[in-house]
């Protein structure tokens, strides 16, 4: 009897260490999106700097006075410090999306931690700029992809729409009007700028941006709307 009363004891300690534990640790989670009554948008893009199609939509969000943010791979920023520099000076906001677009699942904890260094690195070394948001490639969650991030000291950000501007199958007018369809306030945009031929993506951006304006939405990097929670 004495014997189960101080397992009892043990089992219960335990409990309440876990949940002393998780209630002065916060979860943490991605941002999806932001609830506020204003009418901002941020427009992401994804894998780049590419050669080609980053500096075709920096013109055209420059055209447009349109800010957004790019979630850069360190392999490619090496690659394209020029497009890296241009991406700075425009005043768009740069976020890491680790070295290479790995698939996190088959990586471990330590693994993941050490792309987004390495991403950091090469962010560094060719803007001087050090990001404060990571999004994961895939948008993977695990827990060794939160514990990883949460020890890099960044911020996690998803997306709230995404019109899959990254299947070949889909045109300018099905990338368009998927975002329209299911665009609301403080929403998140995931577009890309890398990978493979954004041609379609590049075409659908001046519509897309012309009618939101026209609807009276305003676009913000990341960071801003963020300052825009309500």
């Amino acid at each position: 009897m004495r014997l189960k009363l101080i397992m009892l004891s043990v089992l219960l300690l335990c409990a309440f260490a876990v949940s002393a534990k998780l209630a002065i640790e916060p979860v943490y989670e991605p941002i999806h999106r932001i609830d506020t009554k204003k009418k901002v948008v941020a427009l992401t893009f994804d894998d780049g700097p590419d050669a080609k199609y980053t500096p075709l939509i920096l013109e055209l969000l420059h055209r447009n006075k349109v800010p957004a943010t790019f979630f850069v791979l360190g392999s490619q920023a090496e690659k394209y410090p020029k497009v890296m520099d241009w991406i700075k000076k425009a005043g768009h906001e740069i976020g890491n999306h680790g070295y290479y677009h790995y698939d996190l699942h088959k990586l471990t904890e330590q693994e993941i931690y050490d792309e987004i260094k390495r991403a950091e690195k090469s962010i560094l070394k060719t803007t001087g700029i050090l990001p404060q948001y990571y999004r994961p490639p895939g948008g993977v969650m695990t827990p060794d992809v939160m514990s990883a991030v949460q020890s890099s000291g960044y911020d996690i950000i998803h997306w709230s729409v995404d019109p899959r501007d990254w299947s070949l199958k889909r045109s300018a007018s099905v990338i368009t009007n998927s975002v329209k369809e299911n665009l609301t306030s403080g929403d998140i945009v995931l577009f890309h700028d890398g990978g493979q031929n954004q041609r379609q993506t590049l075409s659908a951006l001046q519509g897309l941006i012309t009618d939101l304006k026209k609807k009276g939405y305003k676009f913000v990097t990341v960071s801003q709307l963020l300052d825009a929670a309500s």
